[in-house]
């Protein structure tokens, strides 16, 4: 082989993603099969006639060598027992942040030739202070010689995309620039809120507060078992969409849509991670099959390990496939969305802005440099702090009395990240942020099941506690008496699809009918608890 030459291949599936490089010159072909000769000499022709001073014979011959390494090394693999990986030590490539390093992979665009091409790196801040860039690994090496794997493979970036983190504040921070203060950028990630939102006075402060250490939240979540997501509502022309732009702005890799199919949820969120900005939210609510499976992933995805399992076309056959869904998420809906969603978010509640408002005068890109600064400063007081988010996501003193169970796990990383920058100079952030919460957590009481659901709970309730378990017709009946206007357009299948979100459901079919059963009653009493709802059931009912 001539010494300026060079070839690399990467394994892509059966296939090979092949690179041949002359000095700075590089040709690269994608999913080529080594083990085909005919693949192999077109190849080789077409470098030839790249470089005409290449033998195609060489390249024959080099392709050939690789798939033997390859062949070789797939043998003694297999003779060799494997070795068990235990789940703690495998991490996101996105983000990562564990007690030993931090890390942040970005798309970053290059030229290969004339042909321009992007490539994953990796940002690393290791706990001894050391700062570095890497190509996006799958595997790291940790001080005490132990190892993290990095997976799911993202794929190839866009390369027309602009990084987030601008290059040259990456070149900065890999040069030794100071972290940025972070009492300063705290201010600064809410000034850009408050420039461009509006709220009611007297939810300001908490839903600037509550939206700004989400904005930091999106940053280091990875520190988190669970995350809370934003439930943004309001009526027509309130803003909810402009929260979203504001987010989209600032969150880490934001995703953002207001109609888009499930597939292309869990797979983007799976392979590239990020946080998903879902608009129009309120279509949630309907039994339409797309919006149904949209819902069941955002159910999974505020805990890790939430996943969305779906039969995929491997090998030439169907087999379950899990995609990992994990990570923050904002909605915005004109109504309401199904409880069980209602109940992983925290509520911001925007109006019509009043006359004369000036956060609706400015222009969202009319700064983009501040933008970029913001964006800048959160990427490298993420990776500076690992430690301290692991540590943070363990407090649990944060919390007030009045706020607990799934409350206090939705709340608590805002808290603790709000008592953080407390520490560091925002005076009372951690007292306006539990006033807040607590002020959010009993109106949400009122607020957690809709008009209609709750007509239907008390309709059930009475029934059975007479003896008399009822139908969905039956119930819709009653329900009709009611409320006309409501329910006049309902059939029994609405019935049963709006009491399942609570864990209701007819029992067996007897006599040609499903009815109720009356052990629902426990549900009822935990629906009663759960929801501050008044059902009329006592600790005696049954």
């Amino acid at each position: 082989m001539p010494p300026e030459l060079k070839i690399e291949a990467v394994r892509d599936g059966k296939k090979h993603r092949v690179t041949v490089r002359v000095g700075d010159v590089a040709l690269a072909l994608h999913s080529l099969n080594l083990s085909d000769e005919k693949a192999r000499k077109k190849f080789a022709d077409d470098v030839h006639k790249k470089f005409p001073g290449v033998c195609p014979n060489d390249i024959e011959a080099e392709l050939l060598d690789i798939a033997a390494r390859e062949n070789s090394a797939g043998t003694t693999a297999a003779a060799t027992p494997t070795e068990e990986i235990d789940v703690s030590q495998v991490v996101r490539p996105e983000l990562l942040h564990t007690a030993d390093v931090s890390g942040i992979t970005v798309a970053v665009a290059h030229a290969e030739g004339d042909t321009l091409a992007a490539k994953w790196r990796t940002y690393l801040r290791w706990a001894d202070g050391k700062r570095e860039a890497i190509d996006a690994p799958k595997r790291l090496t940790l001080p005490d010689g132990s190892a993290l794997f990095v997976a799911p493979d993202p794929g190839a970036p866009d390369a027309s995309i602009q990084p987030a983190w601008s290059s040259a504040s990456r070149a900065a921070w890999l040069g030794g620039a100071p972290t940025p203060e972070p009492k300063a950028l705290y201010w600064d990630v809410r000034a850009r809120i408050r420039r461009h939102l509006d709220f009611a006075p007297d939810s300001r402060e908490g839903a600037e507060d509550t939206l700004a250490l989400w904005t930091v939240l999106s940053y280091v979540y990875s520190a988190w078992d669970s995350v809370p997501y934003l439930r943004i509502v309001g009526p027509l022309g309130s803003g909810k969409s402009r929260v979203l732009d504001v987010l989209q702005r600032m969150v880490l890799r934001p995703f953002s849509s207001s109609n888009v199919s499930a597939s292309v949820v869990f797979r983007t969120l799976h392979h590239r991670g990020g946080v998903l900005l879902l608009d129009e939210a309120e279509r949630l609510k309907s039994s339409d099959p797309a919006q149904m499976e949209i819902q069941s992933i955002l159910l999974a995805g505020n805990r890790r390990g939430g996943r969305a399992t779906r039969n995929e076309l491997v090998n030439d056959k169907y087999q379950p496939c899990d995609f990992q869904v994990y990570g923050p998420k904002a909605i915005a809906s004109i109504g309401d969305v199904p409880p069980t969603l209602s109940s992983r978010a925290i509520p911001i509640a925007m109006f019509r802005a009043p006359a004369g408002s000036e956060s609706t005068k400015f222009r969202i890109d009319e700064q983009p440099g501040k933008w970029q600064s913001v964006r800048d400063d959160l990427h490298v007081l993420a990776l500076e702090h690992g430690p301290t988010w692991l540590a943070l996501a363990n407090r649990r003193d944060v919390v007030p009395a009045g706020i607990s169970n799934r409350n206090s796990e939705l709340w608590q990383p805002l808290l603790a990240l709000g008592a953080w920058f407390e520490e560091r100079g925002v005076d009372d952030l951690l007292a306006r942020m539990q006033a807040h919460a607590l002020a959010s957590v009993t109106s949400a009481k009122d607020d957690q099941v809709p008009e209609a659901d709750e007509v239907l709970l008390e309709i059930l309730a009475e029934r059975l506690v007479a003896f008399s378990p009822p139908t969905s017709g039956e119930l819709l009946t009653r329900a009709k008496e009611r409320d006309e206007c409501t329910f006049g357009r309902w059939g029994p299948r609405a019935v049963t699809a709006r009491l399942r979100v609570y864990g209701l459901a007819p029992g067996e079919r007897s006599n040609g009918e499903r009815r109720f059963p009356l052990d629902a009653l426990d549900v009822l009493k935990k629906i009663q608890a759960t929801y501050g709802i008044q059902l009329g059931l006592r600790s005696d009912d049954l």
